[in-house]
């Protein structure tokens, strides 16, 4: 998808040249979190209720900051969940979804991955208590969508990065043609998203949801993104907006990173590659490495 001025605003990845990817990849991956629901179902119910993104297990990890807390930190759990969240992160064919993730998020947005690159390690550097998913990712934070019928109901991931790309897999057993669509509302479209493809798209931004599936059918997804949080924490040099602006001249680092009305919105959109443009970036950013 492009935007007017043919920026890449989300792409519809497909799948790997894998042979394994279908037979083997997806349905590892789908029975390993359709285990984690049954197992989180029995050790709290409260698992299963229905939550504004849909009625389904979400099992989440990884770094986060948002939602009252004071500093960036891993998300917490209770040991029982803790369990189930290390036998999901160590799982083979779930790793190999996050890497693929996070190389699809490379290639089709490369400025924006140096962003998340540059930030990232400082934030972990500062906190080395903070603790990585997956060593072949960039992403901080996972979500496991376990149960097998999930479908999200449409909504915008508000503490995600607004700026910042959001990875869907998407598996299980049904019908991509009649059902399990992926929507984005703003842009007025709904396409096909089969068992084992790759959505990139602005959660943080964009209204999105699912299309639902019909009666026996199975759908399970994982997705991973950023908090947005983590990105200011940084920029304000290792504080909240709040302590930066309590502090000496606060107000002036605060507006040179956020600069005058719209204009982080016009860097933001700067970071994003256009069709024309994308080798050329590609060639910027991973020379460098």
């Amino acid at each position: 998808i492009v935007d007017k001025d043919q920026r890449i605003v989300g792409v519809f990845v497909g799948k790997p040249d894998d042979p394994q990817w279908d037979s083997e990849v997806i349905p590892g991956a789908c029975r390993a979190m359709e285990r984690a629901s049954s197992a989180a179902k029995a050790s709290d119910a409260r698992t299963s209720a229905p939550h504004r993104r849909g009625n389904f297990t979400a099992i989440s990890s990884g770094v986060s900051f948002g939602g009252g807390q004071k500093v960036p930190g891993n998300l917490v759990h209770p040991k029982w969940r803790q369990r189930l969240i290390a036998r999901l992160l160590k799982n083979k064919y779930i790793q190999r979804i996050a890497g693929f993730q996070s190389s699809a998020f490379a290639y089709w947005a490369p400025k924006v991955y140096k962003e998340y690159a540059d930030t990232l390690r400082q934030l972990f550097t500062e906190y080395p208590g903070l603790e990585h998913n997956f060593r072949n990712s960039i992403f901080p934070a996972v979500t496991f969508n376990c149960s097998p019928d999930t479908v999200s109901l449409s909504h915008v991931d508000f503490n995600n990065n607004p700026a910042g790309w959001c990875a869907i897999t998407s598996g299980g057993r049904f019908n991509h043609t009649s059902g399990a669509h992926l929507h984005m509302s703003p842009f007025k479209v709904a396409v096909e998203f089969p068992s084992g493809t790759t959505s990139l798209i602005l959660s943080g931004a964009i209204e999105h949801g699912n299309t639902p599936i019909l009666d026996g059918e199975t759908r399970f997804s994982m997705t991973q993104y950023a908090a947005g949080g983590l990105f200011r924490w940084v920029k304000y040099g290792f504080k909240s907006a709040k302590a930066l602006l309590a502090m000496k001249g606060g107000k002036e680092i605060r507006a040179a990173y956020d600069g005058v009305a719209g204009s982080r919105w016009e860097k933001a959109l700067n970071l994003f590659s256009t069709l024309q443009g994308i080798d050329c970036d590609r060639q910027k950013v991973f020379s460098q490495a």
